[in-house]
């Protein structure tokens, strides 16, 4: 018994060798050329959901959100490559930003530990839009409105079902909230190289812009995803698209529609530029 513990690897030596593995990755020139192409990939997704959503408040038909936008590029001569392209790129980005979390360090651990967890929340989310990418390529498409409302359906009819989606619409809610706070305080200058001048200037207009965008859509998908638990109407709970379209049934809900598709644009000219400037 005591030869099998002396055989048994310290965790703290294990848990350094798995850190500098991360380290390496994260240095290699590839895996970082294939984080800029995944962010590249990622602001364009979010142009076009700015685009279609401008084209919505304007009157015409379209779904601004991830599928839309990437049923549009599918739509284009050369397409499928595109997306081809744009889904390992993405994915690519989603593996960068899980190694990113070994290089986090802060005096307390409780600070190590959020950031650490902000890393694996953006790298599960690029790694969801690299599954839809791949979806289109592949010349499927996601259903995910379909999806999220059947099992919605099943969820308002039990105690835990309810539970579940507020606990759900409190997440994305707080997904939200981070998004704002890192807008409104210009955290998100931690991810970008030191500019100065006009560059700075415009990078950090962008960023601002983009990230109450998103915070304003996130919020609303939150608030919708409670109304259902709360109302038992599984139809409130709807993606981005949702909580764009539900801005134009507002007072002056052109205007705010079209707005916060302006900051999308923001949003997706940032991506542009941190994959320029990109921390590394």
């Amino acid at each position: 018994m005591s030869s099998v513990k002396s055989a048994r690897r310290p965790r703290s030596e294990v848990r350094d060798e798995v850190r500098a593995a991360a380290q390496r990755a994260n240095r290699s020139p590839t895996v970082r050329w294939i984080a800029r192409g995944g962010l590249v990939a990622t602001g364009l997704v979010h142009i076009l959901i700015g685009v279609i959503a401008i084209n919505v408040a304007a009157g015409v038909n379209g779904k601004p959100s991830q599928a839309g936008a990437l049923a549009a590029v599918a739509a284009t001569p050369g397409g499928f490559v595109l997306l081809w392209v744009a889904a390992v790129a993405m994915f690519g980005l989603a593996f960068w930003q899980l190694t990113d979390a070994a290089w986090v360090t802060a005096p307390r651990r409780r600070t190590v530990a959020m950031r650490r967890l902000t890393d694996f929340g953006k790298a599960i989310g690029f790694a969801v839009v690299g599954f839809a990418a791949l979806i289109f390529a592949l010349g499927g498409h996601t259903g995910s409105a379909g999806a999220s409302r059947r099992l919605s359906e099943m969820l308002v009819h039990t105690p835990v079902g309810i539970f579940i989606l507020v606990v759900a619409g409190v997440i994305v809610g707080a997904v939200g909230v981070a998004h704002l706070f890192r807008g409104v305080t210009r955290r998100f200058r931690e991810e970008i190289l030191p500019l100065s001048g006009f560059r700075k200037g415009l990078v950090l207009t962008l960023g601002l812009v983009g990230h109450l965008a998103k915070a304003i859509a996130l919020l609303i998908v939150g608030l919708l995803v409670i109304a259902a638990a709360v109302f038992a109407d599984p139809t409130r709970v709807t993606g981005v698209d949702g909580a764009l379209l539900y801005l134009a049934t507002l007072p002056f809900g052109q205007i705010l529609l079209a707005v916060v598709a302006v900051g999308f644009i923001s949003y997706g000219l940032y991506l542009f530029a941190r994959a320029r400037y990109m921390r590394l």
